[in-house]
């Protein structure tokens, strides 16, 4: 599956179920939309780029812009799981 088909399959799983979990390079990332959680939630409509190793997050405003900053900045994507 060529690089454009790993993305498009990342965001109709992430559009799905509302997260996807990817391999960029053999380095495990998630791409989720903001859940609500514990005592003091916080509502936000954002998309969250987290890495699983370090669990450093990037926020986006949409799914579309988080799919472009994907397409632009990870040319390794080999998994997608969703």
């Amino acid at each position: 599956m060529s690089v454009e088909g790993k993305i498009n399959s990342l965001k109709n799983a992430a559009q799905s179920k509302t997260w996807a979990s990817f391999l960029n390079n053999n380095h495990p990332y998630s791409l989720l939309h903001w859940s609500i959680g514990g005592i003091n939630h916080e509502d936000k409509d954002v998309w969250l780029l987290q890495d699983e190793v370090t669990f450093e997050v990037q926020e986006f405003a949409s799914l579309d812009v988080a799919v472009e900053w994907i397409a632009a900045n990870m040319d390794g994507i080999t998994d997608v799981l969703g």
